[in-house]
């Protein structure tokens, strides 16, 4: 009886739980498509940041980061911050060939607004020059 009694309270709260629909909203707020972040990290022993400095230029959707001279720019391993929520394309894995400037698209959350923003990477001048 108890066996019964058990399986029917069961059969009772699946029904009721899977005829409610709950729909969620996401606020405005969080509809952006923003790079808010970059790291870049050498070949090394380490995995240390080696940017000296970046600018995030979000009128022109741009990145400008500075790393070392004598880094090689052909082999750096890319890491971007963006928007919560948010999601990028082409997806970032591996090392990334950053001599010439690269594309990439953030779309937010619901996909409402998408931006598609490029990064370049240079080497910051020696002092005194």
């Amino acid at each position: 009886m108890k066996k019964l009694i058990y399986i029917l309270f069961t059969s009772l709260y699946v029904a009721v739980t899977a005829c409610s629909k709950i729909d969620y909203k996401i606020n405005d707020a969080y509809e952006t498509a923003a790079i808010t972040g970059i790291t870049l990290y050498a070949v090394s022993d380490k995995p240390v940041n080696i940017i000296e400095s970046f600018e995030i230029d979000t009128e022109n959707a741009s990145v400008y980061a500075f790393v070392p001279e004598g880094t090689d720019l052909t082999h750096l391993r890319l890491v971007l911050t963006i928007s919560t929520g948010a999601s990028l394309t082409p997806v970032i894995n591996g090392f990334t060939d950053l001599s010439s400037p690269k594309k990439y698209t953030v779309t937010s959350p619901n996909g409402i607004v998408q931006k598609s923003w490029t990064i370049h990477v240079a080497t910051s001048p020696q002092d005194g020059q």
